[in-house]
């Protein structure tokens, strides 16, 4: 695994007051939204609602045979997130 410090997302490399939204921070205006996360090397898809986002995970909500289920992701294995293209209204 890549050194995060040098790739730039180490405390004081970008994240901060002035530079933005981390992931979870911008993930909480989705809560309650259907999204797709991409995990793991294999880029595997998890589709379901976004329950929770907590500052190491995510808590997606799905329907698999009729059952629903909670998957609980760990944010270091999220590789990519979809989520609708406008944020939902406070």
């Amino acid at each position: 695994m890549a050194d995060t410090a040098s790739a730039g997302y180490g405390p004081g490399m970008g994240y901060g007051p002035g530079y933005g939204m981390m992931l979870m921070e911008r993930l909480h205006s989705y809560v309650g939204k259907n999204v797709t996360v991409y995990v793991g090397e294999e880029a595997a898809p998890i589709r379901g609602m976004l329950h929770n986002v907590g500052t190491n995970y995510l808590e997606v909500h799905r329907v698999v045979d009729g059952v629903q289920e909670a998957v609980l992701i760990p944010m270091q294995a999220v590789l990519a997130v979809s989520v609708p293209a406008a944020p939902p209204r406070p």
